[in-house]
């Protein structure tokens, strides 16, 4: 990468400092986007560091950030649900626009995807939403959970094995997850989509993709990925060029 990568915290809405990472081109960037990671991802993961540094490459600076209680951002985890995902994601792209510019583009990655989708309707700046491997709702997330016999509530907690770890948080989590409308926020977004999907995605399934685009009405794409790409992008450098050059073709082509 010929550009370099630099520290941006900033405050969620309840006060917690997250911490973050822009990445930036060579250059003057030619505008700004954000990258919101997986459920318990961090900024480093393997597809937020792939995607923004490819990116970068390309003449776009990127922030990607943890999420509250996650990497090196304050706050408990476990007291945070889908909500305060969606505030944070808010959150970045405000405080993004206040130190440099407004970001025209937004990125999820699996359930962050899914809150980026509610999220949106508050960020009129973002010209164009990506999901990566995003569930269609979070109901779909405790189903899972529930179908695989990986949730257990005790009280007004409850404990999630995901990705083969121990998960704590509170019941209210679970309940939150099931009162969003995310089909309805789908529907109603009205700028461009990109639906991006692994074929054979084993953590969330190909039909979440096709259901996103489905309930889309906006000028929209449902975009597949590598038949070797995993759900957490692990695999090379190929499919996040992919992503940023799709990505990157669209403003070249609409002049933004």
């Amino acid at each position: 990468m010929n550009g370099k990568s630099i520290k941006f915290s900033f405050s969620n809405k309840h006060g917690h400092k997250l911490s973050g990472i822009l990445d930036l081109p060579k250059g003057v960037p030619l505008f700004y986007g954000v990258f919101a990671p997986c459920f318990t991802c961090t900024k480093e993961a393997h597809a937020a560091h792939k995607v923004c540094r490819a990116l970068a490459e390309r003449g776009i600076g990127m922030l990607r950030f943890d999420m509250t209680g996650l990497g090196g951002s304050e706050g408990n985890f476990a007291e945070t649900n889908f909500s305060t995902r969606i505030l944070d994601i808010i959150a970045a792209c405000h405080s993004l626009a206040a130190e440099y510019q407004p970001p025209k583009i937004l990125i999820g990655h699996s359930i962050s995807g899914t809150a980026a989708l509610e999220a949106v309707s508050h960020l009129p700046q973002i010209q164009v939403l990506a999901t990566l491997g995003s569930p269609c709702d979070p109901a779909y997330v405790v189903d899972k959970f529930r179908r695989n016999k990986q949730i257990t509530i005790k009280g007004d907690i409850a404990e999630l094995t995901v990705a083969g770890h121990k998960v704590i948080v509170k019941k209210s989590f679970i309940d939150d997850m099931l009162g969003h409308d995310t089909a309805a926020a789908t529907a109603a977004y009205d700028r461009k989509l990109l639906v991006f999907q692994a074929p054979h995605d084993s953590i969330v399934s190909f039909e979440n993709a096709q259901a996103i685009y489905d309930r889309a009405t906006c000028d929209k794409e449902l975009l597949v990925l590598n038949e070797s790409a995993t759900h957490l992008l692990e695999q090379g450098a190929e499919d996040a060029d992919y992503i940023a050059e799709v990505i990157c073709d669209w403003f070249a082509a609409h002049g933004r």
